[in-house]
This record gives C-alpha cells, sequence and structure tokens, in this order.
C-alpha cells in the first residue's frame, strides 16, 4: 500500500466526459474538465491502518479519511451524497462508490512514478494518468 503514498498530478484523461455525462455531471464542470481547466492532483497519505486521501480541483478541495473495508457517507466532487469503500484487491486499491442504485468503481494501481485510475460505471469507463510530484 506505501507505493500509493505521496502527491500525484494529472498528466491524461481518456473518456472522462462520457462518464460524467452517464453520471449526470453538470455542462459546465464536464466543459473545464473537457477544456482541460480542471487538472485535480491527489495526496495520499497512510497513518497505521487509516488511510487519507485529499483531491484538489483548482479551489475546491476534498479529504477522505478511510479505514479498508468500512463503508461510509461522503460526497462526489460535484456535490452528490454517496457512500464510499475502499479496499484492497491485490495491488489495487479499489474506491466503490454507490449512488442510490447505481455503482461506480474507482480503480486505482501504481505502474513506477505512475498513478492510473481507472472508472467504471454506467456502462463506461475511463482512465485518468497521473505522475508523481
Amino acid at each position: 500500500m506505501s507505493q500509493f503514498i505521496g502527491k500525484w498530478k494529472v498528466v491524461s484523461e481518456e473518456n472522462l466526459d462520457e462518464l460524467f455525462e452517464a453520471f449526470g455531471v453538470d455542462q459546465e464542470m464536464r466543459l473545464k474538465a473537457k477544456e482541460g481547466l480542471i487538472q485535480p492532483f491527489q495526496e495520499i497519505n497512510i497513518v497505521d491502518d487509516e488511510y487519507f486521501m485529499k483531491t484538489t480541483i483548482g479551489h475546491i478541495s476534498t479529504e477522505v479519511r478511510f479505514k479498508l473495508g468500512v463503508t461510509f457517507p461522503s460526497s462526489s466532487m460535484d456535490g452528490k451524497k454517496i457512500m464510499v469503500t475502499y479496499r484492497m484487491n491485490g495491488s489495487t486499491l479499489e474506491e466503490v462508490q454507490q449512488y442510490g442504485d447505481h455503482e461506480a468503481l474507482v480503480a486505482r494501481v501504481v505502474n513506477g512514478n505512475e498513478l492510473i485510475s481507472t472508472i467504471t460505471g454506467r456502462g463506461k469507463k475511463a482512465n485518468i494518468r497521473y505522475t508523481r510530484v
């Protein structure tokens, strides 16, 4: 799990707009993402068995503290109320987000100095590539 510790900056994304549209993200946020105006940073830390993940997009940031396998209420970046569970699946950090009857899976894998997040849900799949900063 220590491979995830650090600060990460987005370098590319694939199919993110289609995924955002499927999940009902508003047009303004989708347009900003498409134009490259939304470039998230993620910071991941671990203390004992508690994990900290801070995501910053421009002036907006969210921070979650979690323990693996424990489901908790949270909010998506666009303000939707969700239930979230993190778990390790081999060397992949999985984040399961539940939106009412819908579910999204964010699978994070580290390969050297690259963090790859694959997001699937509502029949769509997007990839976001980060580099360690």
